[in-house]
């Protein structure tokens, strides 16, 4: 009998797309949904009778969502390969390091165009499910009150298999993830107290699997369906017009998002040309107003991108 509370879900960096490694690193999660989809089709319709024909078995495609909350060591690996470029600096010999990630400008190869990772899933059932090839399709971050920072990655992988499983160590220090009430919010250059639910679609990178003529029913190859994109949408307390102003004039401006945690680890995420998109102000009843807003991040030419993510922790090997 599987339990989801013992099972468990490794990471390892690829060197070569597709090529597994064994998981170096463990992260705590709420949920996952990693597994292969097997299309189908068709080959015949006139059969002489009114039952169903049978169909032939398709291409394997694998993919999925995993939900987990933000520890400052485990979102790196995620980080780097939504976003396909890291570097660095180091705050603290041999402790401390500054992780600075930004949007791609050029593929990771020719068939991967984000940093791949092997992931190991252990669902309490005999043996681990590994998933090889592993590009970050789309990264989104949400905090409200009383909860953790939370991701949702949605990945795309080259294959799957079934492997013996390994022996999970989850990160020691810090134990916990970053969480609401050390999140700070600045717009326009500004903090702001009036912001109150936040979602951030940090990166999607439209990626999709191709297949070909390969003699296989495996994809080739990652492909991109269209450029990055950065969005946010959040609720915030409706006490006065100046947010609606600048839906209304268009104004572009800087959203600035900090957390924190004992010990230095840091997570900073700056979008230097914000313009909402949506600002609904309507009154649902006799309840508090509440605004929900929506809002896109531009690429900007001074910085070379639409956003960038600061990671302050004790790893720089993503």
């Amino acid at each position: 009998m599987g339990y989801g509370f013992a099972g468990f879900i490794g990471i390892a960096k690829e060197t070569v797309w597709g090529t597994p490694v064994a998981a170096t690193d463990y992260i705590e999660a709420l949920s996952e949904n990693f597994g292969p989809v097997r299309e189908r089709f068709e080959v015949k319709n006139i059969v002489g009778r009114y039952a169903e024909p049978d169909d032939e078995a398709g291409l394997i495609r694998v993919q999925g969502d995993m939900t987990f909350p933000v520890n400052p060591i485990g979102i790196g690996y995620f980080l780097r390969s939504a976003f396909g470029v890291m570097s660095g600096s180091v705050v603290l010999s041999g402790s401390l390091f500054k992780n600075i990630f930004t949007g791609a400008t050029t593929e990771f190869a020719a068939d991967s165009p984000q940093p791949p990772y092997t992931l190991e899933v252990f669902r309490d059932v005999t043996s681990s499910f590994r998933f090889a090839g592993g590009n970050v399709n789309m990264l989104s971050l949400t905090v409200q009150p009383n909860q953790d920072l939370r991701a949702t990655a949605n990945m795309i992988f080259k294959t799957s298999s079934i492997i013996a499983k390994s022996s999970p160590t989850f990160p020691g220090s810090p134990l916990s993830p970053f969480t609401y009430d050390s999140c700070s919010i600045s717009i326009g250059g500004a903090a702001s107290t009036l912001v109150e639910t936040l979602t951030m679609t940090v990166i999607d990178n439209q990626l999709e699997g191709i297949a070909a003529l390969n003699a296989s029913n495996e994809i080739i190859k990652i492909r991109r369906k269209g450029p990055q994109l950065v969005r946010l949408s959040g609720s915030i307390g409706f006490d006065n017009l100046t947010e609606f102003n600048n839906f209304i004039t268009q104004t572009e401006q800087r959203f600035f998002m900090n957390f924190t945690k004992a010990a230095s680890f840091n997570l900073l995420i700056d979008m230097p040309r914000v313009v909402y998109t949506a600002f609904p102000v309507g009154m649902g009843g006799r309840e508090r107003l509440v605004a929900s807003f929506e809002g896109t991040a531009r690429f900007h030419t001074g910085s070379n991108q639409a956003i960038q993510v600061d990671l302050t922790n004790t790893k720089s090997n993503y």
